[in-house]
């Protein structure tokens, strides 16, 4: 599978992409999700989003998130300012669709929801300028950064609280050309808001970023970078749904969390 569907060249700027199957069927379709609720397909037909299968907008092969974006957020889990954006990656298996059920892993007794803009890659960007960004990016659209807050305390880096599967929601559509300018980013827990946070609030601006990371390692078509959550992160517990909105995203990015099938590995987790 193409990271970045070949579809997407159909899509035009200003369109909400999105990638999707019918409920009993196996072939993947790519369209446009409108306004009144439909979904008009490349191939020219339509369906309604309540009917249909979310798939990933696009399957990254890696997927870069920059930590403590936010100088509220930076300040409620008690860590200074970053002088240079604080870089990590989670795993490509992470990855999940609008409406797919999260696993709340056994191994971990505290889970959060972190609210955030996904930059979804067009162009490889190598070694980019800060004012080449736009012309390198595909679109944006909504992200859970999923985190294991208890395992990321306890280790030295985040590859391990941030990557259990389906940690890394992103969708349900891609706002193609759009950018994170002027956007606000609100996170609901069973209806409640937890978070609303406003892209201006941000430490490191998305053009920046997109060429810090440039500067380190390609990023190719279809790769995704998290910009980091924002004030009120916080626990959520099995049967919660957690719902993420970007101002003109259409749907909001919505997954509820479901009880883990497999037990923990004692001898890997010591006092689990």
């Amino acid at each position: 599978m193409s990271p970045l569907p070949r579809e997407a060249a159909k899509a035009r700027r200003g369109d909400l992409f999105v990638r999707y199957r019918r409920r009993g069927e196996r072939r993947i379709l790519s369209g446009r999700l409108m306004s009144d609720g439909r979904i008009s397909a490349f191939d020219g037909s339509e369906d309604r989003v309540g009917e249909v299968v979310w798939l990933p907008p696009v399957s990254p092969r890696k997927i870069v998130a920059v930590g403590l974006n936010d100088r509220e957020h930076a300040l409620e889990m008690g860590k200074p300012l970053p002088r240079e954006p604080l870089l990590f990656l989670k795993a490509v298996t992470s990855l999940a669709a609008h409406e797919e059920s999260v696993v709340y892993p056994q191994v971990s007794s505290r889970v959060d929801y972190e609210g955030e803009i996904a930059l979804v890659v067009g162009r490889t960007a190598d070694h980019i300028s800060p004012r080449e960004v736009r012309n390198h990016l595909f679109g944006i659209c909504a992200a859970n950064d999923i985190t294991a807050r208890d395992i990321q305390a306890s280790d030295v880096q985040y590859t391990r609280a941030k990557s259990f599967p389906g940690f890394c929601p992103v969708g349900p559509a891609v706002e193609v050309g759009g950018t994170p300018q002027g956007r606000t980013v609100v996170t609901r827990v069973n209806g409640e808001i937890r978070q609303e946070g406003r892209v201006s609030s941000q430490i490191f601006g998305w053009e920046d970023l997109v060429s810090y990371i440039s500067h380190m390692m390609p990023l190719e078509p279809g790769d995704i970078v998290l910009t980091g959550t924002y004030r009120g992160v916080g626990a959520v517990q099995v049967g919660d749904r957690m719902t993420v909105e970007v101002s003109g995203l259409g749907i909001p990015l919505s997954n509820a969390l479901v009880m883990d099938p497999f037990p923990g590995l004692s001898t890997c987790w010591p006092g689990k």
